[in-house]
């Protein structure tokens, strides 16, 4: 074919394939569990210092008030950084946030030591708290990025246990550490496992969600929004839909923190004063939670995947219940002990599983967001759980505490069973996008296929 004399089209060229890269499942593996094991030595780090604030909080005159206000501090900062910091990881991707916690838990630790206040320890904590409350939000958009949707439940429990695990072994090196060097040992060794931590995710954990990846959804945002098709922006249009359903969600895993902050403090004085329990039986009874907690993390969180997610969570939270029930009618120690690891277990079911159900309910480029709300949602239960106690407390018996946060455990559970259901679209907000992006797609290459076809057997 002979262009015309004005034409300067060039050549016509046959169409050349876009792979989008997905990694493989060895290097999904990898990358989750290098993720997970920069988690395990933050939180390991984080459980160290613990257990020394109280003795710190006595040598420098402050009671069980200041060292309330400090705990509620660090709390309150999570729930109110972790949506911002969430959205933040879906514009600017999952790394840096994940780094800037590990090293903002590091830099804390160095602010520990040099304070000489307990007004300079709130300060550090309450800053600790919000720049560390992305690591969760960022951690599980890593995991959503890369884990297949059938196999998010299991890689969930995984980087959970990392952060269960942390809290098991923390305490007990802290206080050796505490009692055989002093006060400075256990918030060096604290800062170190961070750094520690901080390289191992510099080095050996990707970004997932890449700038390609960002500044395709951008470009595909501004030309829907000026078609005037796109929502905008804002949280409200972010949130994962049905509303109905993820306010479920929020609700169990405000409840199961909840009912947790509740019981505990109560229940300490309980065991001790009531039923005359050693510290090492408590001991035992809190490692025996613990530890089901994250062996069944690791084990038990694949149901999700394998039977829904629905079923878990409810079997799960009515597990979770047994051990409320059998603090108000029980005073074995063996029973309560078996009642503490069966709740435990039913915890490590609910937590991933509701992780999973947010996850799979959430366009990509709002994930870190989703998770950060979630987090906020569990964080405020743990800080409503003991201001709301002290009233209980002074209105009813123990029992009567532990029966509270037994009922309000099958509550959310018999909601769960009736309400907690989704439409197949629903599932997973930007998958039917994205399939009609790709069919739009197919469509367009056909046509150019025809096109560059034609011009071909014409040029011929």
């Amino acid at each position: 074919m002979t262009p015309s004399p004005g034409a300067n089209l060039g050549k016509v060229v046959a169409a050349q394939q876009v792979i989008t890269y997905r990694p493989s499942p060895r290097r999904v593996r990898t990358i989750i569990l290098l993720l997970a094991g920069s988690v395990a030595l933050m939180m390991t780090g984080l459980g160290i210092i613990i257990p020394i604030f109280a003795r710190r909080f006595e040598e420098l005159g402050g009671g069980v008030q200041a060292l309330g206000l400090m705990i509620m501090s660090f709390a309150l900062a999570q729930l109110l950084a972790a949506p911002f910091l969430g959205s933040l990881a879906d514009r600017y991707g999952r790394r840096p946030f994940v780094l800037l916690s590990l090293a903002a838990f590091a830099a804390a630790n160095v602010g520990f030591l040099l304070a000489r206040s307990v007004t300079a320890f709130t300060v550090v904590r309450t800053l600790e708290g919000a720049l560390t409350a992305g690591l969760y939000p960022a951690a599980m958009g890593v995991v959503a990025d890369v884990a297949p949707k059938g196999e998010r439940g299991r890689w969930i429990g995984i980087v959970m246990a990392g952060y269960g695990a942390g809290f098991i072994l923390g305490p007990v090196l802290g206080g050796l550490l505490y009692d055989g060097l002093g006060f400075a040992a256990p918030f060096l060794v604290s800062a170190l496992m961070a750094v520690l931590a901080f390289v191992m995710a510099a080095f050996l954990v990707p970004e997932t969600r890449t700038s390609a990846v960002r500044n395709r959804e951008m470009l595909w945002r501004r030309r829907e929004r000026e078609k005037a098709v796109a929502p905008d922006e804002s949280l409200w249009n972010a949130l994962p839909r049905p509303l109905s359903v993820f306010g479920i969600l929020l609700l169990t895993e405000f409840i199961l923190i909840f009912a947790f902050a509740f019981v505990e403090p109560q229940m300490i004085f309980y065991l001790y004063e009531d039923l005359g329990w050693t510290t090492v039986q408590f001991g035992v009874l809190v490692a025996g939670y613990g530890l089901a907690v994250v062996v069944g993390q690791v084990t038990l969180a694949p149901l999700s995947d394998r039977f829904d997610r629905k079923p878990v969570i409810i079997v799960g939270l009515l597990l979770n219940t047994w051990f409320y029930a059998a603090l108000a009618f029980v005073t074995s120690f063996p029973l309560l002990l078996l009642t503490a690891v069966l709740s435990g277990l039913g915890e490590a079911l609910v937590l991933p599983a509701v992780s999973a159900f947010v996850l799979d309910m959430t366009a990509e480029q709002h994930r870190s967001r989703a998770m950060g709300i979630k987090e906020s949602a569990a964080a405020l239960g743990g800080v409503l759980g003991p201001l709301l106690v002290v009233s209980a407390s002074t209105a009813t018996t123990p029992q009567g505490v532990f029966a509270i946060a037994a009922v309000l455990v099958v509550v959310v559970a018999g909601i769960a069973l009736l309400d907690l259901r989704v439409s197949p679209l629903a599932e997973a907000p930007g998958a039917e996008a994205q399939a009609y992006a790709l069919r739009r797609a197919m469509v367009v290459q056909a046509t150019l296929r025809g096109i560059v076809t034609s011009a071909l057997d014409d040029e011929v």
